[in-house]
């Protein structure tokens, strides 16, 4: 018999098989349940619904990409270019690993949609904590009159932008340069540096 924790994993790795191949809408909780060869005690036990079990299964899967986002963007001794260079690496290699691991082509629109958002939001609190530290120090000056925030959240979303927009056909080798070189280019017309 399999230990609480053990019960809980199982869920997840199910749903996120069931969830990534037939999105939210299509994906029920009997499927999960049939997925993880489990009964609906467990499931409930674990999971008020299917809505709280898809934001665990996302959130699972964001946590290392998160994790490497807060402790690059929350290192105090790293100056504007490390913490730039090292942004733009997470940056590709998360979009890397969007499109060649998880094969975003092919996941149904909704768990694209929840993968999205969440790791936009991810990186919005530890940009905007370096942003305030960096600002204060006079390590960067913002060329716009907002909250660090908001600063982060423009910063943000513009990369996201020009990464749609120069990598929607090669994420390799020249255009991961570009992306690279394009991107620091459109945060130097925001921030000094």
């Amino acid at each position: 018999m399999a230990k609480r924790g053990e019960t809980r994993e199982v869920i997840l790795k199910a749903a996120t098989r069931v969830f990534f191949e037939n999105g939210f809408e299509k994906t029920s909780v009997k499927m999960i349940l049939n997925e993880a060869n489990i009964v609906t005690g467990s499931f409930y036990h674990f999971f008020s619904s299917k809505e709280a079990l898809f934001e665990a299964v996302v959130e699972d899967f964001l946590k290392d990409y998160s994790l490497r986002i807060s402790t690059l963007l929350e290192d105090d001794t790293l100056t504007i270019g490390q913490i730039t260079d090292g942004f733009f690496k997470e940056f590709a290699q998360s979009t890397e690993t969007y499109f060649d691991v998880l094969q975003a082509d092919k996941l149904h629109w909704t768990v694209k949609c929840a993968l999205h958002d969440m790791t936009i939001e991810s990186m919005i609190e530890p940009l905007t904590h370096a942003l305030s530290r960096l600002l204060q120090e006079g390590s960067i000056e913002s060329l716009v009159e907002v909250d660090p925030e908001t600063l982060a959240r423009i910063l943000i979303k513009g990369s996201e932008a020009i990464v749609q927009g120069l990598g929607s056909t090669d994420r390799t080798g020249d255009s991961a340069e570009r992306i690279r070189e394009t991107l620091i280019q459109y945060w130097k017309r925001i921030i000094v540096f």
